[in-house]
């Protein structure tokens, strides 16, 4: 039997007050919203119905205890409780639609952080401004149509993922063969300092149009600094449990963001646009008060590492082949090795290799539209840039007659004086193998992982092509509708260009770790009517 109850109720309220004198415009909205949500959920299984005793189930304490220290919960019982507070102020000020001035105070608490406090509730803000540039009677540009100049600073946090200060206790039972028991251990430690994430960024941007609008164009700069950021860090035992939840990590980040539109040629029957933009975005950790393994250091997926991005890839440094085809590799002192200490955390950037991070920093789009009469084109490019990717761990120190073999194996070392030549590790013999000398097996994962296994996961990719055919109105009215359209659509049709490394594989399928699937190529054809 299962039974979930929610009970949820928010509340918001607000005081809106304008007025206008002359040229002058003034705004003040203040308010203040709470949310309350109780969570229960019970479950209770009956196990061992007895039919001559009306079907009831099997009560007997014996069987319960049995049940218990088989790790079988017969009934279970949680409860959650989230309550949130907050108030806010915020005051608008324009002058004659030239200068406008934006400010906002928010006051905010959660039962999801800390006992202190300081902890719960945290006071943010912020600051804006625009000076529409246009508007002024110095102005005048015959080409220029319009030009703000806008800029923002301010303090926002957020409670972060999977927030609970609260200590957590489950259950379990004991796994040795006789004697089973029940036992309970800590799952999360308590932290009553646990606190927001927070967020202090300036942004200053530039609008404009020219030549009556054909042109119009936004730039953006922004800065950055993110702290208290809440993640599992080292305890140091203290409590009985070696890692808890905390606010271990701060962070810089700094980018731009572009974006142009132009009408190229406007007529009766012809017309064509163009988009294009751009975003690049560089960031780096200032404070990290829990180091990652060497193990965690070099996956797929990268690692946060002090003074590097929230995301690096981290590589072992490929030495070359040994007389045998092995892969060896340096150390932190340069010496050869087949084998790291990955629970490593002290040597970790002397050992690896950073590659560079391991999520693109650039990212943006190239489209163009095209219409004539009825028709329309429309064809769209994406691309990223600047990171790096781990390609697949293809090499293992065995393999079985179901493997699947990379093509690059027709390279691999064969006889001695092969590793002068590649950089493609041999095949053990088993004997090898199963001669217990676990390094030379372990060479191979870390082979999987080194220098010569990273690619630039930067690509240019022909993502949309869309042409379109609007019918005529007055063909959709003899069958009572407003509109129609036919029209056929190809997605991920075309990978422009990739690192050679990946055999034109996709780099989007890397960077999810190699278990997601490619992006598929999809035709799409349609009608739509519009009533």
């Amino acid at each position: 039997v299962n039974e979930d109850e929610l009970n949820y109720f928010y509340v918001r309220n607000s005081i809106n007050w304008s007025h206008t004198i002359n040229r002058h415009s003034i705004n003040v909205l203040a308010g203040q919203e709470i949310k309350y949500t109780n969570r229960k959920s019970r479950r209770a299984d009956g196990i061992g119905v007895v039919y001559e005793n009306g079907g009831v189930v099997n009560t007997s304490p014996l069987m319960i205890d049995f049940l218990n220290k088989q790790g079988i919960s017969i009934y279970a019982l949680s409860e959650d409780r989230e309550r949130f507070a907050g108030f806010f102020l915020n005051g608008a000020y324009s002058f004659n639609e030239k200068y406008v001035f934006n400010g906002t105070i928010r006051y905010d608490g959660s039962n999801r952080l800390g006992d202190s406090p300081s902890a719960r509730y945290l006071p943010t803000w912020n600051v804006s401004g625009a000076w529409n540039i246009d508007k002024e009677s110095f102005f005048n540009v015959s080409f220029l149509d319009f030009l703000k100049l806008r800029a923002t600073y301010g303090l926002s946090a957020n409670l972060g993922p999977n927030t609970s200060a609260l200590l957590n206790i489950r259950s379990g039972v004991t796994l040795r063969p006789t004697d089973v028991e029940t036992y309970l251990y800590i799952q999360d430690l308590e932290n009553s300092d646990l606190t927001w994430e927070k967020l202090k960024e300036f942004n200053v941007g530039i609008d404009f149009g020219i030549y009556e609008n054909r042109i119009t164009s936004t730039v953006d700069g922004y800065f950055r600094n993110s702290y208290d950021l809440i993640g599992l860090f080292q305890s140091g035992g203290i409590g009985g449990k070696e890692f808890k939840n905390g606010n271990y990590a701060d962070m810089q980040s700094k980018g731009f963001e572009f974006a142009v539109n132009t009408l190229n040629i406007r007529s009766k029957n012809f017309s064509w646009t163009t988009n294009f933009n751009i975003g690049y975005s560089k960031d780096n950790i200032t404070r990290l008060d829990f180091n990652p393994r060497i193990a965690d250091a070099f996956v797929q997926g990268g690692a946060a590492v002090l003074g590097g991005p929230r995301r690096g890839l981290f590589s072992t440094k490929f030495a070359g082949l040994d007389y045998r085809g092995i892969p060896t590799f340096f150390d932190d002192n340069g010496e050869v090795v087949y084998n790291y200490d990955l629970q490593d955390r002290d040597n970790l950037t002397s050992i690896l290799k950073y590659e560079g991070p391991a999520e693109p920093r650039g990212a943006g789009g190239f489209g163009n539209v095209f219409t004539y009469k009825n028709f329309s084109l429309n064809i769209f490019l994406s691309f990223k840039f600047d990171y790096k990717i781990r390609l697949d761990d293809a090499f293992s120190p065995s393999y079985t007659d179901f493997s699947s073999l990379s093509k690059s194996f027709v390279n691999r070392w064969v006889v001695p004086g092969d590793e002068l030549t590649t950089n493609i590790p041999v095949i053990l013999d088993r004997s090898i193998v199963q001669g217990g000398n676990t390094d030379l097996s372990s060479a191979y994962d870390l082979y999987n992982k080194s220098t010569v296994r990273v690619a630039d996961g930067s690509y240019l990719r022909l993502k949309t092509v869309r042409l379109s055919y609007n019918f005529p109105s007055n063909l959709v009215r003899k069958i009572g509708a407003n509109t129609a359209q036919l029209f056929v659509e190809g997605q991920n049709l075309w990978l422009l260009y990739s690192d050679k490394k990946l055999n034109g594989q996709d780099p989007e399928f890397f960077s999810a770790g190699g278990v997601a699937l490619p992006q598929p190529r999809l035709i799409t054809t349609a009608i739509t009517i519009g009533f």
